[in-house]
């Protein structure tokens, strides 16, 4: 599985004077781009890159770095984002951070797919902490309206959603019939997200990993096979702020 071109994180610098390219397992393929740069040129140019981010990623992967998000130690610095990609809908937005007297960090939706981050932002695990608030609420907005449609077309039912960000779980399905769905989701292309959705909703159906719900998953999900080997390095889409330490939960 290459890194993908859909899956990308833009940063904005000051100092920048050209376009980078950064890639790395932890935080995937991140742009560095000047201030005031047109991000609608990015696609054009990154399509221009292709060959050089396979093979980039390729060795990356071959050089037997672990795979999926590093650890960040709670000491250790973390850079807040300047626009977040949401892959899995099709969504850029821009970041924007404001300095407050307050306490606490907000974080606000304007028009135009806009951020805005106010508070005490100064603190990067605080604004980090209310982005990840805000990831969980998108993750209801977005992701359970999908999995229902998904399931009138399959002829599924389920009890309840649960959307959680757990650090390494994508999702489960519960005997009860609570399907839980990471919102890191919304970070990985959609064909990997969707397959996510359709492996819980079969789990409705058939409660464990027999061939009887492979069988079922390969009716909406022909290439299981592939898209399974795949999520083994999901992880990788997923940006470094919005994962966090902690107790591993089950």
């Amino acid at each position: 599985m290459g890194v993908g071109l859909r899956a990308y994180t833009v940063r904005e610098s000051s100092r920048a004077r050209h376009v980078r390219l950064h890639l790395s397992l932890s935080d995937g393929l991140v742009v560095v781009v000047p201030r005031g740069f047109d991000v609608r040129r990015l696609p054009s140019l990154l399509t221009n890159k292709a060959e050089w981010i396979e093979k980039a990623w390729a060795r990356l992967v071959a050089r037997g770095v672990r795979a999926g998000p590093q650890p960040v130690p709670p000491s250790a610095g973390r850079e807040l984002p300047e626009a977040i990609e949401l892959a899995a809908v099709g969504e850029s937005w821009s970041v924007t951070y404001q300095r407050t007297a307050a306490k606490s960090v907000t974080v606000r939706q304007g028009p135009g797919h806009r951020l805005l981050v106010s508070g005490h932002t100064g603190s990067k695990s605080a604004a980090s902490a209310a982005l990840r608030r805000w990831m969980l609420r998108k993750a209801h907005t977005d992701l359970e309206p999908w999995l229902e449609r998904l399931a009138r077309e399959g002829g599924y039912s389920y009890q309840r959603v649960a959307i959680r960000a757990p650090r390494t779980r994508w999702g489960s399905c519960s005997a009860r019939g609570t399907i839980s769905l990471s919102a890191k989701l919304l970070f990985l292309p959609p064909e990997l997200a969707g397959y996510v959705l359709w492996h819980e909703l079969c789990h409705t159906a058939q409660p464990n990993h027999s061939k009887a719900f492979w069988a079922l998953l390969a009716r909406h999900e022909p290439g299981w096979q592939a898209r399974r080997k795949e999520m083994r390095t999901a992880g990788t889409f997923v940006p470094a702020w919005a994962n966090v330490r902690g107790r591993k939960r089950g």
